[in-house]
């Protein structure tokens, strides 16, 4: 159930072109994952407050909680990208303070690829009593 909008609200909030779901598209489609925190596989969340004043504008963003290595930062990068819809609030010019938490999850691996391995085959030789045996080991070099 959607909440209704009451146009005799004392204060109208801005809101992001397209809803939630485009938000989280934008911020998908603009985040880069900082090469430290791939290095350090460093996965988590950004908790961030900032304020959207009247035309939509986002301001003085800061980390409320943040994991380092480079994600604090990139966060505060895209939610300065953002552009909220402007607000008429019986002509008074608002500005209001939003959090937004931004998730970093480390990609998955790609099953595709194979790590690196030798392969390696040994067959008895044949005696009069045994039967050729054949053995193989696979060593994997990650």
């Amino acid at each position: 159930m959607k909440k209704q909008l009451d146009k005799d609200a004392f204060v109208s909030k801005p809101q992001y072109p397209g809803g939630k779901n485009a938000l989280i598209e934008f911020i998908n489609q603009n985040l880069q994952y900082p090469n430290e925190a791939l290095e350090n596989s460093i996965s988590g969340k950004v908790l961030l407050s900032f304020k959207v004043n009247f035309d939509g504008h986002v301001s003085d963003i800061k980390v409320i909680k943040g994991i380092g290595f480079g994600c604090d930062e990139e966060a505060v990068r895209v939610v300065g990208l953002l552009k909220f819809t402007e607000t008429k609030n019986k002509g008074s010019k608002v500005s209001i303070q939003r959090k937004l938490a931004i998730h970093f999850n480390l990609p998955k691996p790609d099953k595709t690829e194979q790590s690196p391995q030798i392969n390696y085959i040994y067959t008895s030789k044949n005696s009069n009593e045994q039967p050729k045996r054949t053995y193989q080991y696979t060593i994997d070099l990650e």
